[in-house]
């Protein structure tokens, strides 16, 4: 509770009171000033603080103070909003370099992996084609061929060439390739404006690349519908990939 000085008899009273116990004026909280300069209350008709001597202040003081804060307040404001924007920009910006630099990983990624399967997937079908029709060659005759004679089945000259130990590390990388692919892949699933069209593009990329590697990693179906369908998605991925290009730098 603070003190105030009653502007009829001039003795200290509660800040609080609504009259004055001493000389029975009574007077309304509404017109208590409080000094600037010793924090002290008192009535407003009164000139300057009776306990110091600081000056009323006056309407166009208070009003000028409220401006000037209000001034300082909006620059304040304007100042914070500037900076929220320009972090804003700036975060956006990372962002997007951080997009473009995955996506730029992930093409590339995707046409070292597709090289190795088409490799690897043009020798499947060599020794396939070989063990069926008899045919002799240099690469396949060490899968095809026992004891200077060909295997009785296609079967066992493709389990000769996946047991070959070379091949499967071939294999293991291709499968490496396809893993390092499909988690690049998962941070690219919400692209920024600017790289929507771009990811629509990866995106068939990266479908016929899985398609190709998937194929090689687990042959399927007889010579010609493996054939078929690994020249298919060998020159869709390839396509793919030249489409990509235009959204590289």
């Amino acid at each position: 509770m603070g003190l105030v000085y009653c502007p009829k008899c001039g003795e200290e009273i509660s800040d609080k009171a609504i009259s004055c116990p001493h000389c029975n004026s009574a007077f309304s909280k509404q017109n208590i000033v409080k000094c600037e300069e010793c924090g002290m209350e008192y009535e407003s008709n009164l000139s300057a603080c009776p306990k110091c001597g600081c000056p009323k202040p006056s309407f166009s003081e208070k009003t000028q103070k409220s401006k000037h804060k209000g001034i300082i307040i909006s620059i304040i404001s304007v100042a914070l909003i500037a900076v929220f924007i320009l972090g804003f920009s700036i975060t956006q910006k990372a962002k997007g370099s951080e997009y473009y630099s995955n996506m730029e990983t992930v093409s590339f990624t995707m046409l070292d992996g597709a090289a190795k399967a088409e490799t690897a997937g043009n020798l499947i079908k060599s020794v396939w084609y070989n063990a069926i029709y008899g045919e002799r060659d240099a690469e396949t005759d060490k899968y095809t061929m026992k004891n200077g004679k060909f295997v009785d089945d296609f079967n066992d000259a493709l389990s000769n060439l996946f047991a070959d130990e070379n091949f499967m590390n071939s294999i293991s990388e291709i499968e490496l390739n396809q893993s390092n692919v499909t988690d690049l892949m998962k941070r690219l699933r919400n692209p920024p404006t600017q790289y929507a069209e771009a990811y629509s593009v990866l995106k068939n990329y990266y479908e016929n690349y899985l398609q190709m590697t998937k194929l090689v990693i687990n042959p399927t179906g007889s010579l010609q519908t493996f054939s078929e369908d690994f020249n298919t998605y060998d020159t869709d991925t390839v396509n793919a990939y030249e489409k990509m290009k235009l959204y590289l730098d």
